[in-house]
């Protein structure tokens, strides 16, 4: 306060403001900030927003409503979102104690929280199907067949995306200030890539289509089949797609597919791999047409796939297992 005090002070002396601001050895922008307040609203101007070493603090059972709070509306299914602001209220109404915004910040960043992006989650999704769906050892007994070990099984996770001229646009480096542009095509030409990954062996397999149907999805078994060893059996996990017909797999003797619940696909870690493959490869460009996507997706998959590691890290998931693999 008494800086503030010194500062008006010596501007009412006729000192410009660049003066003050030397002489105090504080920034021109402070000064500016407390001559207004004081011409404003006098010396209770000077006293808004002032930081106390005696102010109130949130005490630590205080700190866990604050964050119940927060949780809890995070996972609410009625939409909205809170601000700083919003929570800056909260803390004034709820305890009484009022905190600059950015105070707000750093408590909500002490207490293990951050400003993050959501993920979308289908209304109709079931947790309850996910946990038990989480069971593979004993999903993995009902689908196989009975003389097959778990120790010899592979568990693969297989899916589709469509990659195509109405393509992503993602984050890039630029100069600050400046928002720069990147491509975005109008026309509709696009072509289906195949893929499957097991992620404790690190194998692949892909296929790029210009349609998806069940003959489609059938020769994509057909190398997953092939690529699986004569003492190993291959249960694919697959989603719900209408191609993804429940006796896909019946002209196969080393391999089953599982279809995961409805409306799960954070369950099927090929979702990441074509995030992978958008951010890393194919975003930010154009395609000429359907041949140029397609050689585009095979030397994106195959860049994605050069490293073993990286599949198995990407595509791993600890309740992924049925063996002593």
């Amino acid at each position: 306060m008494r800086i503030r005090i010194l500062a008006v002070s010596c501007f009412l002396e006729c000192h410009n403001r660049a003066q003050v601001a030397r002489q105090l050895k504080v920034s021109r922008r402070s000064v500016n900030e407390w001559v207004k307040k004081y011409l404003d609203s006098g010396i209770d101007g000077l006293k808004a927003n002032m930081r106390s070493t005696n102010a109130s603090k949130l005490s630590e059972q205080q700190k866990r409503t604050l964050y119940q709070y927060i949780d809890d509306l995070s996972r609410s299914e009625l939409g909205g979102r809170l601000t700083g602001v919003d929570i800056q209220s909260y803390i004034e109404q709820q305890f009484g104690i009022h905190y600059h915004l950015n105070h707000v910040y750093k408590i909500l960043k002490s207490i293990g929280l951050s400003w993050i992006t959501s993920r979308s989650k289908h209304p109709k999704q079931s947790l309850e199907a996910q946990a038990e769906f989480k069971k593979l050892i004993s999903k993995t007994i009902a689908t196989i067949p009975v003389y097959i070990s778990l120790d010899s099984v592979d568990i693969w996770f297989q899916d589709e995306a469509r990659f195509g001229q109405q393509n992503t646009t993602t984050k890039l480096w630029a100069t600050k200030g400046s928002r720069p542009r990147a491509v975005k095509q109008q026309q509709f030409e696009y072509a289906y890539l195949f893929g499957a990954v097991c992620p404790s062996t690190g194998a692949t397999e892909a296929l790029v289509t210009p349609f998806v149907n069940r003959e489609a999805m059938r020769q994509h078994l057909k190398q997953i089949s092939e690529a699986t060893h004569s003492d190993r059996y291959a249960l694919v996990i697959i989603d719900g797609a209408g191609w993804h017909t429940d006796d896909i797999a019946k002209d196969f003797d080393n391999l089953s597919v599982l279809k995961l619940p409805p409306y799960s696909p954070e369950l099927n870690p090929i979702e990441q791999v074509w995030q992978w493959l958008r951010q890393h490869c194919l975003a930010n460009r154009c395609f000429e047409g359907y041949n140029d996507i397609v050689e585009q997706c095979c030397s994106a998959w195959n860049t994605f796939i050069q490293c073993k590691d990286r599949v198995k890290s990407l595509c791993t998931r600890d309740w992924a297992k049925v063996g002593n693999i």
